[in-house]
């Protein structure tokens, strides 16, 4: 069994890295969204960095807090997160080839 902050930063990664991939799709695609990004802090990149550290810690504590992976295993963390690097890379792999 994994403690309850394990767990909940396991599933705030798997998120997370969803989110990242959508983003950089999302902002490839909007202009509009892409200078609104560099317009907050001078550099979409740095707006990206600080949207997606938020949203992992955010989501890592709401997580935690519902203890929602009470029963998860070592092997239950270990597949969300190489889950959310497959889908991540998946997600902006699939964008590449078809842009």
């Amino acid at each position: 069994m994994v403690s309850k902050y394990i767990s909940g930063f396991g599933e705030s990664f798997l998120l997370t890295c969803l989110a990242n991939s959508l983003l950089v799709i999302a902002k490839d695609e909007n202009a509009v969204l892409k200078n609104w990004m560099k317009g907050l802090t001078g550099h979409h990149w740095i707006t990206h960095g600080i949207f997606v550290i938020s949203m992992f810690l955010a989501l890592g504590l709401i997580f935690s807090s519902l203890n929602t992976g009470r029963n998860w295993t070592e092997k239950t963390l270990i597949s969300l997160v190489v889950a959310g690097v497959l889908l991540g890379g998946v997600i902006l792999g699939g964008f590449m080839l078809l842009v």
